[in-house]
This record gives structure tokens, sequence and C-alpha cells, in this order.
């Protein structure tokens, strides 16, 4: 694994150019990143793609609407990754011109510890998330769906990330400024939250509390709030690590979707299955535009996220 350092304006010292060499040498650009590491994504689909589609399709019986919504929904993620997969080197020349770029720190004194690597591609990945999601709205919900304010509030709060996310890049946020914009980003989803707001009680503990369940109230969407804040920079805090950072929320991704699955079929419940199905629909584009972004951030790094 290998981290990156910044370019310091502190280091660079601004060289009076020669007017014959200006001349007689010609513009040198910046090399192409390397392709993307394809046979990579490939292994991790196998391990993970066959069983996920197997509890899908034949472990579980889950309505055929469902299976279609989740099979749209897994289509549109596939091309998703097709075309993060294709922008991304489109995208790192013009982030390479902008000087959005770092080292690779760990690789110090060998030839590509020079390389310039391009940073703030997870831009690429939001955007296109942000498409298919949308896409995907206008196909599969109603005018008069009760999760449409829901869908629209939490992609209000990943459309306020992504900006986060690329403002930090280009302005250097301080870290203090860091531990609030994550809350503020999401409160459309939290204003919008009009579920439940209870919490179980563990068994050691309900003869100490004399409750099994608990009503937290209001204190459940600050604790949301405040759980943003810690799950945004404990992510972000191994930004640069090769594959740390975007191979986290693959990981989390993945063991979602798998929950979600196990849930689904293991109830009864209409609406208890279609609030796990809105969470598979936001988070099959998830881990199709970051595997994406993996096949490019796997070791040794052609691109960084952030």
């Amino acid at each position: 694994m290998a981290a990156r350092k910044r370019p310091s304006a502190t280091n660079t010292t601004t060289a009076k150019p020669d007017p014959d060499k200006t001349i007689s040498e010609p513009a040198q650009s910046d090399p192409p990143i390397r392709p993307a590491k394809i046979p990579t994504i490939l292994k991790f689909f196998f391990i993970f793609g066959i069983p996920y589609f197997y509890l899908i399709f034949s472990h579980y019986k889950i309505d055929y609407e469902l299976k279609k919504s989740i099979l749209i929904n897994a289509s549109v993620s596939f091309v998703g990754f097709l075309i993060t997969v294709s922008l991304i080197p489109v995208a790192s020349k013009y982030v390479l011109r902008r000087n959005l770029f770092g080292f690779d720190i760990n690789k110090k004194g060998t030839p590509e510890g020079s390389i310039k690597v391009p940073e703030s591609l997870g831009i690429v990945v939001g955007i296109v998330f942000l498409v298919l999601a949308i896409l995907f709205q206008y196909f599969n919900f109603t005018a008069d769906s009760i999760w449409l304010v829901e869908y629209n509030a939490a992609l209000a709060s990943i459309c306020f990330m992504i900006l986060l996310g690329f403002v930090d890049d280009v302005l250097d946020v301080p870290w203090r400024v860091k531990l609030v914009l994550p809350s503020i980003a999401a409160l459309p989803l939290l204003m919008a939250y009009a579920g439940h707001t209870t919490i179980i009680i563990p068994k050691p503990l309900v003869p100490y509390v004399g409750l099994e369940i608990l009503d937290l109230g209001w204190i459940y969407k600050l604790y949301m709030g405040l759980l943003a804040v810690f799950c945004t920079n404990s992510i972000n805090i191994h930004a640069g690590i090769n594959g740390l950072e975007v191979g986290q929320t693959i990981v989390i991704a993945c063991a979602i979707l798998i929950h979600n699955v196990m849930q689904i079929g293991a109830s009864n419940d209409p609406e208890y299955k279609q609030a796990h199905a809105f969470s598979i629909y936001l988070v099959q584009p998830l881990l199709a535009t970051s595997l994406a972004l993996l096949s490019y951030n796997w070791y040794p790094s052609s691109a960084f996220c952030w």
C-alpha cells in the first residue's frame, strides 16, 4: 500500500523560461494513466456477484416484481461501471492540467515516485452515480410513491457530500470545518426521514433500563447526524493509501447488500421489504461505480479518489 503527497507551493520555485529552450524543445504532456485493472474486478465479481444473485433468484422466494426491479437496477449499475471506467482517463487529463495531483510517497526514490497521480477523480464516480440513480427513479418510482421523497432527499445529501469532497481538494478545507459540513449535508435526508426513532435495548440491559424498546425521538436524528460526520471522516482519513479508501466503501456496500437481501427473504411485511429494496437501489450503483474507481486505485494506483 502506498500513500500520496500533494505538491507544496513552498517547495516550488519559479524559474524564468529560457527563450532558446522554449523554442527548440516541444511541450511535454503528462503520460496517460495506467489502464484499468479489469482482471482484479472480475475476480471480485465472481467472489461476490455469484452468491449475491444466487440469494436473490434461487435461495429466497422474492416477489417477481421486486426481483425485476433489482435486476433492472443491477443492469443500470453495470452500464454505470462501464461509463465510469471510460471517463476516469478522460477526467484525469483535466485534473492534471489544474494541478490536482499527488505523488506516491512510498515510492520515493524510484521512477514511479516522480509520476503525477491525478486526484479528485471521485467526482466522476459521484456524477455517474447521481445520473444512474435519477434515471432509475424515472423508470421505477411512480409520482405518488411513498418512497420518492426520501429517495430524492438521499440524492440531495449525496450531492452535498460529493460537492464537499471536491471543494476540499480545491480549497483544502481545514479539519475543523470538515467536522461540521457532513452533518449539514445530511440534513435533507434527516428532515425527510419519517420512520421509527426507536431502538431495541439489549436483553442484558433490560432489567436495568426497565424497557425493551426505547423511543429516542429527536435524539435519534441527532445521533444520525453525528454518525454522518464519523462515517465520512473515517473513510476519508485513508485517502491516498492504494485501494483502501474506495476498498472500504466496496466492503461496506457488499455487506449492506447481503443484509438487505437476507432481510427481504426472511420477511413477509411488504413495507419492510420495500424499505430494504430502497437501500439496494442506492447501494448497487454505488458498488458498481466504486469498483470502476478501484480498477484504477488498486496498487499500484494510477488515480486517487479525493
